[in-house]
């Protein structure tokens, strides 16, 4: 078993399979899914329900580009380093947020933690008010006749 923090870091082969994995779902509409696992020689099936589906799509997705990938459940706690890295702000700006309590946050011993849920939350939150804020602006510019 591998540890949270480990990060799957695909080899040519596994991109390779990767694409070939993505290739044979997208020809399909699943409601879920047989896997033959082999190993050591000998093979197992095992059968994945249909909510399963997409996540293994993403990570097949994630590296058939050569990305690497690591599954964090979603009660994983974060530092503010790791948090931050998350958000793509500085630490300095996540303590703010947590200092402000726009994000949630508790203290182990010294030192704050973020719930990765309470994380992503703020996140989806943050991406819709910025989509809105572009969705007004672009309005007002072609009400405005700024658009080309």
């Amino acid at each position: 078993m591998r540890a949270m923090s480990d990060v799957i870091k695909p080899t040519p082969e596994a991109v390779r399979a990767a694409e070939g994995a993505l290739r044979s779902l997208s020809n399909h509409e699943t409601t879920g899914l047989v896997l033959r696992v082999r190993e050591n020689g000998g093979s197992a099936e095992v059968d994945l329900p249909g909510e399963m589906v997409p996540l293994l799509v993403e990570i097949l997705g994630q590296i058939a580009n050569g990305n690497g990938v690591r599954v964090v459940p979603l009660h994983a706690e974060l530092t503010p380093p790791q948090a931050a890295d998350l958000l793509n702000v500085s630490e300095r700006y996540l303590l703010g947020l947590l200092a402000s309590e726009a994000l949630a946050s508790h203290l182990v011993g010294a030192h704050r933690r973020i719930k990765l849920g309470d994380l992503l939350d703020y996140k989806r939150a943050r991406d819709a008010e910025r989509a809105d804020a572009l969705r007004e602006m672009a309005e007002e510019a072609q009400r405005l006749g700024l658009g080309t």
